[in-house]
Order: C-alpha cells, then structure tokens, then sequence
C-alpha cells in the first residue's frame, strides 16, 4: 500500500489545461470521422462510400505510423513545438476537407489531420505524467483516459443532435475548436529546454534497447486494442441482425458503456496508485472475458445493457491498472519517445481487430468473435498473472538515475 499523491498535484492548471487540448482534438475526431464525414461524401457530394474508408484508412495510417517518430521528435525538441506544429498541420486537413469538394482533397485533409493526432497524444501524456512519482501514474493516465473518451464520445453524439445533415456549419464549428486546441496546446505544453536533451538517449540503438527492455509489454498493449477492434464492427451487427435490436437502442448501449468507463476510471486509477496494479489488471481481464461471453448468451434487454455496463467496468479495472504499468516500465528521459511506440502497437491492434472479427463472423458463426476475443483476455491474464513484470520497473529506476548521474 503506498501513500497517495494529492489530486491537486497530479492536475495542476497546466496539466488540466493539456487535457483539454487532448479532448477538443478527439471531439473534432470524433464529430468528423464518425459523422460528418460520411453524410458529406456520400449525402452531398454523393461520391462513393468507398471515399469514406479511404479517408479513414489514410488517417489512421498516419496516426498509427507516426506516433513513435513524433514522440522522438518531442523529445528532442520539446512538446509545444512539435505538437503545435502538427496540429496547424491538422488544421490545414480540416481546411482541405471542407473548402475544397474533391475526394483526394477528403483523403489527403484526412491524412493531414491524422499527422496532427499522432503528435498531440505523445505530447500530452509525457506532460501530464511528467514529473510524477510512481504512486501517481495511474491517476494522471486515467485523466488522459477520460479526456479521450470524453471527447470522441461528446463529439459524434453532439454533431449528431445539434447539427443534423448542415454540414458546412460543422465544419466552421470544427475549425474553431481546433484552433482553440492549438492556441491551448501553446500554453500548457511544455517548451523546448537545452538541457533537458540528451543526445544519447535519443540515439537509435538506445531507442531499441528501451523497447526490447519491456518486450514483455508488448503482446497486452496490442491486445486491449486487438479486443476493441474485433467486438465493434461485429456488435452493431449481432444486436441488429441477431438481437433485433434497434439503432437507437444501440447507440443508447454504447454510451452506458462508455460512460461507465469514464465514471469509473479515476476512482480505480487512485485504487491502483493505491494497492498496486495487479489485483485490478487480472479482474478487469477475467471478468471482461466472462462478460464477452455472456452478451451473446443475453437474449432480452435489460441483460444485454447489465452486459455493455460490465464490459465498460472492466475496461474501467484494465486501462488505468495497465496504464501504471507502462508509466513505470519507461525511462523518464524517453518518455515521449516510448509512449509513442506503445501507441503505434495500439493502433496496431485497432487496425488489426476489425478484420479478425469480421472473418470470423463470415466464416463461423456470429457469436464467435466475441467467444475468440474472451479466449484471448483469458490467455493474457494467465501470462501477466505468472509473469514478474514489476522487475522492468526496478530496472526502469537504475536506468534513469544512471542517465541522471551521466
């Protein structure tokens, strides 16, 4: 048990004001990605649906592909710098997008806009976990955790209910919001400092060696995104078509969910910095499994929200648990660098999970991908329930004052 860290100290003004900036970024992701976009291409430019998965699949691209070179590039250069950088990179996206009516201005606007989140994520997690004992990572990431859920989620189901199909007046809200994303990302991130580099630890090989360092990490980073992408294309399919589950329905289960694992993760992050990541990594793991399994086996409604509400709570237990382990594992003078590479292996497993679960729906029966998906949370708790991974982060400390001594 460890004493914990006050509130105020782990959120100071700044580091509030950086989540903020995190948030508005994933509200205009959101709103664009998940709503505008294909009412756009498809109601009034009327071009192929197909325009829609190319401007999604050139952002994700970027974004995942980008993330650890963004991170160096923090870390080299100082978080304000880059990220304000990308993001008036971004802004140009949403400028591209909405003035100009050609489908390679959506895709290449997308893949701008793409260049802009995958330096903003790097930025703000080494700003809010900067400076930090270890007793407080699992807080501060779940206040990143929460401002990213809390922003798309806003941002598709606001355009949604205020907007309608006016796009255009979307459009200029979403510029707006972005240019206050840059204009706050320019206060609170923090600017380049000569003698916080360190040529060394930037170089290539060290780089790889810090990565190989927590290899041990890698299989349940990919694994939490692997998840989420095999359940939600094949979720709105099984309520729909197997349920009979209305739209609205449906879109009323998702936000139970996703509210529940808002609620809940800074109540569990303090619990975490509290008694320790593991009680609360291999329940979340189990009864995510357990819970996989029993939506398919849940035939009436109430059952099937009871369901959605558990599999949100258990995300609630593994993202602020998993997220202390990853804060700790990594050295402090690479941060940026390191967050950036954990996220490209989830953005991997985000990639990935869609066409797995959307196979296995073709190819065996509907309930499968949720059954496959359980097997896999299963397989990992047993692993990281065996495996001593709280060695890296003893080996993580040496590192650093190592570092700090040089």
């Amino acid at each position: 048990m460890s004493q914990q860290v006050g509130m105020k100290t782990i959120f100071t003004r700044s580091k509030l004001t950086a989540l903020l900036t995190l948030g508005l970024t994933e509200f205009v992701r959101g709103s664009l990605l998940f709503f505008i976009l294909p009412i756009y291409i498809r109601g009034v430019l009327q071009f192929s649906p197909s325009v829609v998965g190319y401007a999604m699949a050139a952002h994700y691209a970027l974004d995942t592909s980008l993330r650890g070179p963004s991170g160096w590039l923090t870390d080299r250069f100082g978080q304000r710098k880059v990220a304000v950088s990308a993001l008036c990179i971004g802004w140009i996206g949403l400028v591209l997008i909405a003035k100009f009516r050609f489908d390679w201005s959506i895709i290449v606007g997308s893949a701008l806009l793409g260049i802009g989140m995958a330096a903003i994520w790097p930025a703000v997690v080494s700003r809010v976990t900067g400076d930090l004992p270890a007793e407080a990572n699992a807080t501060a990431m779940s206040g990143v955790m929460m401002s990213w859920l809390l922003g798309v989620g806003t941002g598709t189901v606001a355009m949604s209910f205020t907007l309608g199909r006016d796009v255009q007046s979307g459009f200029i809200t979403l510029l707006v919001i972005w240019l206050g994303a840059i204009f706050l990302g320019s206060l609170s991130l923090q600017p380049y400092r000569p003698e916080d580099h360190h040529k060394k630890r930037l170089g290539f090989r060290n780089i790889v060696s810090q990565v190989y360092s927590v290899r041990l990490l890698l299989p349940g980073i990919f694994v939490q995104t692997f998840i989420m992408g095999i359940i939600m294309p094949v979720f709105v399919l099984y309520t729909q078509y197997v349920l009979n589950v209305s739209g609205q329905t449906y879109s009323t289960l998702l936000v139970s969910g996703g509210a529940t694992t808002v609620l809940l993760q800074l109540p569990i992050g303090r619990l975490v910095d509290r008694f320790g990541f593991k009680p609360f990594l291999m329940t979340g793991f189990g009864a995510c499994a357990v819970l996989l399994v029993f939506l398919v086996r849940a035939h009436s409604l109430p059952l099937l929200f009871l369901g959605i509400i558990g599999v949100g709570a258990s995300y609630a237990f593994i993202l602020p648990s998993w997220s202390s382990v990853l804060a700790k594992s990594i050295n402090a003078r690479q941060r940026a660098v390191m967050w950036g590479v954990f996220m490209t292996f989830e953005g991997l497993g985000m990639a990935i999970g869609p066409l797995v679960g959307s196979w296995l729906w073709e190819q065996f029966r509907p309930s499968t991908p949720f059954f496959f998906a359980g097997l896999v949370l299963v397989v990992m708790m047993t692993f990281y329930g065996l495996v001593p991974i709280e060695r890296g982060f003893a080996s993580t400390s040496q590192h650093t004052s190592a570092d700090g001594q040089g």
